[in-house]
């Protein structure tokens, strides 16, 4: 339904069905009081998203006279008031900054991820975020094009770098790859900074190429989980010896993930890198390398 909507409001509305069902299964963990924390939390943030949005589509709508994207993009050169413009930009991209855990808007994400099911938290990983980025690319490249985009580089860069610090700093395998998603997200919004058709079809691609990735690593956790009652690295310890297929079921995506070749992720990685090579932008591909 938001993939689909040629309106705001339509992807308001579509982005809050899913939320909903979001919210109770973060919370969803036979009622342990963890889980029922975690949810909580992300309700209160998915909350205030949202309003971020009524905002931002209220403040658009005052502006333009119009819901309808197309609309928008050709009304929006023609206002007087760019500054509020601008405003309208920046309360879209918090919003959607939040349900995509950018920099500095993720602190939800690793307690939301932790504490939910292996089957829930790889619904959560493969789909929600990419929700986020899909609603900023399409935002960004038709509204606001030439509005926030050094802003986005920053963003994307200090996102890749906490994303990947925060996954080093964990035991927990839900933990690191749930940092490891926001240290991914920052590769998205770097194609979305970019900009022009190699960069978001490199973003495009590079969604397309986390959901499987990701949600095949959370649903291996999860058998780890039930054969050694842990998620902590020195509890299951020496578990490739004793079950070698399951090491390669966890094997392929983590090299997929990490851009090794022939993986999508290499394909995907590469596609970023080399636009932000033509586009000359060296520190945010030296960025996107060191990470």
């Amino acid at each position: 339904w938001m993939a689909s909507g040629t309106d705001m409001m339509t992807i308001f509305l579509g982005l809050e069905v899913m939320s909903i069902c979001l919210y109770v299964l973060a919370g969803f963990f036979r009622g342990q009081v963890r889980s029922n924390e975690a949810g909580l939390k992300y309700f209160v943030v998915g909350a205030f998203a949202s309003a971020f949005v009524v905002y931002g589509i209220a403040l658009l709508y005052g502006l333009t006279g119009t819901l309808n994207l197309a609309d928008m993009a050709v009304r929006i050169p023609a206002v007087g008031s760019q500054h509020l413009v601008t405003g309208a930009a920046m309360l879209l991209l918090m919003a959607f900054g939040i349900k995509a855990a950018v920099f500095p808007l993720f602190y939800w994400l690793p307690a939301s991820y932790h504490t939910p099911p292996a089957p829930v938290a790889a619904l959560f990983a493969g789909l929600l975020t990419k929700v986020g980025v899909y609603a900023i690319v399409r935002t960004q490249t038709l509204l606001f094009p030439e509005t926030n985009r050094e802003l986005l580089l920053v963003i994307a860069a200090l996102t890749m770098v906490i994303g990947v610090l925060g996954a080093i700093a964990q035991s927990d395998m839900k933990r690191i790859l749930s940092f490891h998603i926001i240290s991914q997200i920052g590769y998205m919004i770097m194609g979305v900074a970019l900009g022009g058709v190699a960069a978001i079809s490199a973003t495009i691609f590079y969604m397309l190429h986390h959901i499987p990735v990701k949600t095949s690593l959370f649903l291996v956790e999860g058998i780890v989980e039930r054969e050694t009652g842990s998620s902590t690295l020195g509890r299951v310890s020496g578990l490739a010896r004793r079950s070698g297929p399951l090491a390669v079921l966890f094997l392929i995506p983590a090299f997929s993930l990490a851009g090794l070749p022939p993986f999508s992720g290499f394909l995907g990685k590469t596609a970023v890198v080399t636009e932000g090579l033509d586009q000359r932008s060296w520190w945010i591909v030296a960025a996107a390398i060191a990470v």
